[in-house]
């Protein structure tokens, strides 16, 4: 489909260059902290890592790594290994990974990928704070996570693109910038710790996520492509999941699409590579398509399922006008797209979707025309909310200021034991501003792309789940139900028709799920953003079942093309409004909320009900 126009940017994609780090606030769709103007406590000069091993892949990528796990670092349950470190897809592009096996059966559990949003968040903010192996105490020590996806599969994280967290084309001792977290090399800052080094300085080529997904596609077969090699347990054919949040609701269908596109092309002769089975695409919390979810920030703000009205109905009306208006959010986008359409091979228009191209954003009238839309949308009907409402982005419940989940993982991963243990050599941040900006500067937040790409999956048969917690604002749960009624594909009748049944995992109701064949929503009650950290009970079962092709309701029917759920026409359950503390007793609070989502770590999993491993 789309990627074929892109394949021949690929080799500038091996010397891609986004600069690095920041916290930006509320413009990022990626994780609670991109909340919190914060920059990592400990910052330190790094020393070089030392006892890495390295070795050549048949793609010709170098792997570098470590085992963590034999040092006490994060996963270390016996016999299960672990291995982080460093994807060298070019003499200068370094990705960092983190890489899990199953602590069931590795030699036959799938691989999943998961991926952070953004753009330009860390993966690594999934692994602690939401679905990995280990999460850290107040004191830097970790615990074993009993919920971790690699209960049932082997887990992939990738720091991407090159930029983000630990992933880079070089260190440099630097600072960071106090409003925009860029780095400042020595002749502009005097150096206080040691950071990525982007080389060229200030140039980018992935401000896309089409061009990320060809990068992605570069670094996972060559992660693939040495699998074996890094541990024996490995070898063979595995079966593929793709998984991701936020902004992922761009990652993930263009990532899958990409990948698919090209694995099919590995699988009747026409290129080398890894081949791979691919399973499942899911997304939490997604962002998918902008035209569809923006008229829903306003909604979810006065008239969610806790009773909260975050902000008067002034604020309201002008958030609806400004969607709506002439030259309005949704007319702006359409204007995005007649401007990439002006350019041939701009506009790609197939049956049910349209795509805006690497022809178009390379004309910087057009990324400029888009962009103004893509502001537009998110300047009048998503930010009215951060300037008015005092509620939490990534959960309605809290406090702007949220303290959950907690951030004690970036101190971590900025110590020096931690840093030589995983195999690297410069400092830890969450967020990168120059990635972020990058992609802004495109337009690439209200593409059409993404929706296309996820009709194309479902037609495929691909199995593709859609999971929404219901008290996050910023990529809400009413945008999501209606992006998944307004998928143009053979069975989007049959999936409309679909009642709502409860999700039960262990007797207990963890939300309502809508499902026809192949495709499902889940609501999950009382979660914010990063569902696995309010409801992780709740959350690997969904994973779980998803992955196995058993229904999402409560896992004791295998999928097939027409299982369909049986119940209401819509989600209804409520929840009492929770009023915010007091300013003067809000830290005291925080550390009990805080401390309460932490009792649900540390539960044991109750029996699984269904016919699937647990």
């Amino acid at each position: 489909m789309l990627f074929n126009n892109f394949l021949a940017t690929a080799a500038l994609l091996l010397f891609s260059t986004p600069l690095t780090t920041a916290s930006l606030g509320p413009k990022f769709h990626g994780d609670a902290h991109a909340a919190k103007s914060q920059h990592t406590k400990r910052q330190n000069f790094v020393k070089q890592a030392t006892g890495l091993k390295e070795f050549t892949t048949p793609t010709g990528v170098k792997i570098r790594y470590k085992e963590p796990g034999k040092e006490g670092i994060c996963e270390t349950t016996e016999g299960v290994d672990s291995y982080s470190g460093y994807i060298d897809i070019a003499p200068n592009v370094h990705v960092f990974f983190w890489f899990f096996e199953s602590r069931n059966d590795p030699s036959s559990d799938p691989i999943t990928l998961w991926l952070n949003g953004g753009p330009g968040s860390d993966s690594l903010i999934g692994l602690f704070q939401e679905l990995g192996p280990c999460r850290i105490n107040p004191d830097l020590s970790s615990t074993l996570n009993p919920y971790s996806w690699n209960n049932v599969s082997n887990v992939l994280f990738l720091s991407q693109p090159v930029g983000v967290a630990f992933s880079n084309q070089g260190i440099v001792n630097g600072s960071l910038a106090d409003y925009t977290g860029s780095v400042l090399n020595s002749t502009y800052a005097n150096a206080t710790a040691t950071y990525p080094l982007l080389d060229p300085v200030n140039e980018g080529e992935i401000d896309t996520t089409d061009l990320a997904a060809i990068a992605a596609w570069h670094i996972l077969q060559g992660f693939l492509s040495g699998m074996s090699k890094l541990d024996g347990d490995l070898k063979g054919v595995k079966e593929f999941h793709l998984w991701t949040e936020s902004y992922g609701g761009h990652y993930g269908p263009a990532f899958y699409n990409y990948f698919y596109h090209q694995n099919e092309l590995i699988n009747n002769g026409t290129m080398e590579g890894y081949s791979l089975n691919f399973g499942t695409l899911g997304l939490i919390n997604a962002i998918i398509d902008e035209s569809v979810q923006a008229e829903y920030y306003p909604e979810f703000a006065v008239n969610n399922t806790y009773g909260i009205k975050a902000y008067n109905d002034t604020v309201y009306n002008y958030a609806r006008f400004a969607n709506f208006m002439p030259n309005g959010c949704l007319d702006q986008i359409q204007v995005c797209k007649l401007a990439a359409a002006g350019v041939e091979g701009g506009l790609i228009r197939e049956h049910p979707g349209q795509t805006i191209t690497n022809v178009a954003t390379s004309f910087r009238s057009i990324n400029s025309v888009c962009q103004e839309a893509a502001d537009m949308c998110r300047d009048n009907v998503e930010s009215p909310y951060y300037y008015f409402g005092n509620r939490g982005v990534y959960d309605i419940r809290h406090p702007y200021d949220d303290p959950t989940p907690p951030s004690f993982f970036e101190e971590y991963l900025n110590t020096a034991e931690v840093q030589n243990a995983i195999g690297v050599s410069n400092n830890y941040t969450t967020n990168n501003a120059d990635v972020y900006f990058g992609f802004q500067s495109t337009g690439d937040f209200i593409f059409p792309n993404f929706r296309a790409d996820l009709e194309e999956i479902l037609a495929s048969g691909v199995r593709v789940a859609l999971v929404y917690g219901d008290a996050d604002y910023i990529c809400n749960w009413f945008g999501g139900e209606a992006i998944s009624l307004a998928f143009r594909y053979e069975n989007q009748d049959e999936f409309a028709a679909a009642g709502y049944e409860p999700m039960v995992y262990g007797g207990v109701q963890y939300g309502e799920v809508r499902e026809y064949g192949n495709f499902s929503f889940t609501r999950i009650y009382e979660a914010g953003h990063e569902i696995p950290y309010y409801q992780p009970q709740g959350s690997l079962a969904v994973f779980n079942r998803s992955i196995n092709y058993f229904n999402i309701a409560d896992g004791t029917e295998k999928v097939t093309e027409t299982l369909a759920t049986n119940g209401t026409a819509e989600t209804t359950h409520t929840t009492t409004k929770r009023p915010l503390p007091a300013s003067s007793v809000r830290d005291s609070w925080g550390s009990s909320l805080v401390a309460s989502y932490s009792v649900l770590d540390n539960q044991p999993p109750p029996t699984a009900t269904g016919g699937y491993k647990q």
